[in-house]
């Protein structure tokens, strides 16, 4: 199974929790490519995390129009953040490439993610035990991996959203 992590290096994101996931998931078929920018030094201390384990490799940066394409390579995206996320544009463009998503249970990426049918929430996402188990099922379960992918729906797009907006103002109006 191989998982994207795409995201800005900072304690909030939660890579770090990701990252120690994988010293609980020694026998799983798993990869992980993570794709960051920011902080070098915080970078530093990833990469110092994941130096015990050649399953989690880091990618370059991917330029913004190419991130969807990159995306649909994966099996999963995981989404870690330690925080409250209002809008977290990466869930949006794993939907819109067709990937599921593995997310925090907080804030944005709950609000997003429908557990079940496009993805997976992890309640207690501090902990990077969680994390391996939601993960550890998810690659010895490949049929309900590809439920999840066929449950992805594309976001809607600005068209859909001003149709929206046209025809409730007509509403209105009338």
């Amino acid at each position: 199974m191989a998982i994207a992590c795409v995201g800005r290096f900072d304690p909030v994101k939660g890579m770090n929790v990701l990252i120690q996931a994988w010293r609980h998931m020694a026998q799983v078929p798993a990869t992980l490519d993570i794709y960051g920018v920011g902080n070098p030094t915080y970078a530093a201390a990833l990469r110092a995390l994941a130096a015990h384990d050649s399953r989690i490799a880091f990618r370059e940066p991917v330029p913004p129009e190419q991130v969807g394409r990159v995306l649909a390579k994966y099996d999963l995206l995981a989404v870690p953040s330690q925080c409250l996320e209002t809008g977290p544009l990466v869930v949006y463009e794993a939907f819109a490439a067709g990937v599921p998503v593995v997310g925090s249970g907080l804030g944005g990426i709950a609000e997003l993610v429908t557990p079940a049918q496009d993805g997976v929430l992890v309640p207690n996402y501090a902990d990077p035990v969680a994390w391996a188990q939601v993960l550890t099922e998810l690659s010895l379960d490949r049929d309900r991996l590809e439920r999840l992918r066929a449950g992805v729906r594309s976001p809607r797009t600005m068209d859909d959203v001003a149709r929206e907006m046209v025809a409730l103002y007509g509403s209105l109006l009338a």
